[in-house]
């Protein structure tokens, strides 16, 4: 539940410093006793008159799970360029020979005029932990 949730379910709402204070609905509140403000990925409630963040929130109608933001998906945590990193680099892996994958070192030749394939594929044989070496060719010669 974000902020303005919140707010639209209290009365007597001004701001105040970095937050607000609002009327508690936990209690015959008249002057406004509940101050609440959001920090990082949370909204703290603090009543002044002593009432728990448990009543507050039951009084709202809400539940203190809804102060808090909902929890990250740590399953994409990684950033987009490196999920479409790993695809590439299993799409060049699966189309190396048997003997690619079978010697203990691996020589990939890479052409001066365009060496990105070739560089693109020792890394693919690196990552599977494979000893690599990348040596340049001048076609020219």
């Amino acid at each position: 539940m974000n902020m303005g949730a919140i707010l639209g379910r209290l009365k007597g709402v001004r701001r105040s410093g970095d937050g607000w204070i609002v009327r508690c609905p936990a209690h015959g509140d008249r002057n406004p006793s509940l101050s609440i403000c959001e920090r990082g990925r949370k909204i703290l409630l603090y009543c002044h008159a002593g009432c728990s963040f448990e009543a507050v929130c039951a009084a709202m109608g809400i539940r203190v799970s809804d102060l808090f933001a909902a929890p990250r998906d740590f399953r994409n945590s990684e950033p987009d360029i490196v999920r479409y990193a790993h695809r590439q680099i299993a799409g060049l892996r699966s189309r190396l020979t048997p003997t690619e994958r079978e010697r203990p070192t691996t020589v990939v030749l890479a052409s001066l005029e365009n060496p990105d394939p070739a560089i693109a594929r020792a890394l693919a044989l690196a990552v599977e932990g494979e000893i690599v070496q990348v040596t340049l060719k001048d076609s020219r010669v």
